[in-house]
């Protein structure tokens, strides 16, 4: 452990926490308790249950993961007890009417009502209903970064040193991550490690960054100012005086990744969605005359999109403000990299409508790790719940997944609950966590025990939930960041040879042959509770779609053969630098 590191990352989670708290201290507190560890956010929730007034009952339920109980006393008691805290709950529970009329009964709401104009997208109303605020500076300067044109001006704090690069016949390459392993297990985590490991196997000289202040960001510390994970370098970044507008931060973060490449020597540098990556690593490469490669994962305006509680305000946010700009940003910073990595087809093609030039865009496709290549696929899904300590009775189904509101788990919920009625013993199997896991709960309390939520898992545990489902299914809705961006899930379900079950969406039709599943319409549980009952009593065609899909896997999306790609694009892009 490096001590002094160490000390560098509480002064920064103690400056961070004094910022915040002057700033806006019952915003600061309330996101706080609800980030806490599970078990630290509930004995907080049940503190604030004995603390009389709505505001506190309501936070008290909605820490407990109780919202249809914390959108009721909301309802209650807007109008006769509005408070500051109950209106941040409201809007935190996606009710934004609520907190609309709890702004208004309040004679001092101005950060209540940027925050809620804010999140409707309206960029321009959340900033001037601020009187000259910190948070009305920071917001100015988060919307200058979403600005046409805006880019860092790194080179005010560059360390001046000439530019030495690798001799090496592989590129060397610095990598630009949100997150990373150990402290973030995620699917961007795992992919990202993935690619590092796999061109470090093939002769790459790798090594990746992390945004600032991570993971103190996340509630981790770590180690030391490098961590590696299976030879691989992870730098953090942690000021002790973080920057508090966003483009003060960017400026320094670029600065600091210009000066890592110089002193590893890197060839190339290479950063993943959103536009905030692109931004820094794009001033960083530009200061320092190195080429750059945007990784295209997501669309992040359609994702802020489909969060939205309702369809009214799903589709008013698609006509808003923060909407084009973030739209517009994306499609900007990947025009100006040299190089554009996408998952699938459909992200590709909308790219190339945004304005992205089609010939800078490589596809290199979400695939499988050794892991579950490894795994043995005739191992019997009963004998695997046995194992982890589930009912062998049923058919199982459900999925590994992060648990938000657009991957429609809650149809998948209802989809089981009307098979049981209807003779099934159907169970239910999810595996992950997310914002939406409290309300899924509630809806699922109907199924009792023949629906287990097993919560934050491991990537090795969530195989192992997988491999004892009798199918997987993926029910995403029918929003546009569905129908564009192409998930792992079903590639993973395929490789470990279980059927799949998608709903019939563009980006989920392009990964699954007919031979390896079926797909109903999406946000129909009636029609996936029939599919779903079908395929309980068809043995048969479960093993036809688990062996045809793992055979599809085996023979185009291992990870060995689909990273090797990305050793190509470097040596196109340097063979086409003139350095």
């Amino acid at each position: 452990m490096n001590l002094k590191f160490l000390a560098k990352q509480i002064g920064n989670v103690v400056i961070t926490t004094a910022g915040h708290m002057n700033e806006d201290r019952v915003f600061f507190s309330m996101q706080l308790a609800r980030r806490l560890p599970k078990s630290a956010s509930q004995t907080v929730g049940r503190l604030l249950g004995k603390v009389p007034g709505a505001a506190t009952g309501a936070a008290s339920a909605w820490l407990l993961g109780q919202e249809s109980r914390a959108k009721a006393i909301v309802t209650a008691a807007e109008e006769q007890q509005p408070s500051r805290l109950l209106g941040e709950i409201a809007l935190n529970l996606g009710m934004l009417d609520a907190a609309d009329r709890i702004a208004d009964s309040l004679e001092s709401a101005a950060s209540l009502r940027s925050r809620i104009l804010w999140t409707e997208g309206n960029i321009d109303g959340a900033i001037n209903v601020l009187s000259d605020s910190k948070r009305k500076k920071r917001l100015s300067a988060e919307r200058m970064s979403m600005s046409p044109g805006w880019w860092p001006d790194s080179e005010t704090h560059l360390v001046a040193r000439p530019a030495v690069r690798s001799s090496a016949e592989s590129p060397a390459s610095l990598h630009v991550l949100t997150n990373s392993l150990p402290h973030t297990r995620s699917g961007y985590a795992y992919r990202s490690h993935l690619v590092l490991t796999t061109l470090k196997d093939a002769g790459h000289r790798v090594a990746a960054t992390t945004r600032p202040s991570y993971p103190v960001t996340v509630g981790r510390l770590s180690a030391d100012t490098v961590e590696t994970v299976d030879g691989v370098d992870y730098l953090r970044d942690v000021p002790l005086r973080p920057a508090t507008i966003p483009t003060a931060r960017l400026e320094e973060q670029a600065a600091w990744i210009a000066d890592q490449a110089l002193e590893r020597q890197v060839d190339l540098l290479h950063t993943t969605t959103h536009y905030v990556n692109g931004l820094a690593t794009g001033a960083a490469a530009r200061a320092i005359g190195m080429p750059w490669v945007y990784e295209v994962r997501g669309v992040l305006e359609e994702t802020w999109a489909a969060a939205g509680s309702t369809p009214a305000e799903r589709t008013a946010r698609r006509k808003s403000q923060r909407f084009a700009m973030m739209r517009s940003k994306e499609i900007e910073v990947a025009s100006a990299a040299d190089a554009v990595i996408t998952l699938g087809e459909t992200m590709r093609e909308h790219l190339i409508a945004g304005g992205v030039p089609a010939e800078s865009i490589t596809l290199i496709p979400n695939a499988v790790s050794e892991a579950v290549v490894n795994t043995d696929p005739n191992r019997a899904p009963a004998a695997t719940r046995a194992r982890l300590g589930l009912h062998e009775d049923g058919f199982w189904v459900g999925t590994a997944a992060s648990i938000v509101g657009y991957e429609g788990l809650d149809d998948l919920v209802d989809a089981v609950a009307l098979a049981r009625r209807q003779g099934t013993d159907m169970r239910l199997l999810i595996a992950g966590e997310g914002v939406a896991l409290p309300e899924l709960r509630e809806r699922a309390a109907v199924l009792g025990d023949m629906a287990v939520f097993t919560g934050r898992v491991s990537q090795a545990q969530a195989i192992d939930y997988q491999l004892a489902l009798d199918v997987i299914v993926v029910p995403r809705k029918d929003e546009p960041v569905c129908r564009l961006v192409t998930p792992i899930k079903p590639i993973e379900a395929m490789g470990l040879g279980r059927p799949v079950v998608i709903s019939d969406l563009p980006a989920l039709r392009e990964l699954v042959p007919e031979s390896a599943g079926l797909c109903t319409p999406p946000q129909k549980p009636r029609h996936l509770a029939e599919v779903l009952s079908e395929l309980a009593c068809d043995d048969s065609a479960r093993e036809n779609y688990g062996q045809n899909g793992r055979a599809h896997v085996l023979a185009t999306r291992r990870w060995k053969e689909i990273g090797r790609r990305y050793g190509q694009v470097y040596s196109q892009l340097m063979g086409a630098d003139t350095r």
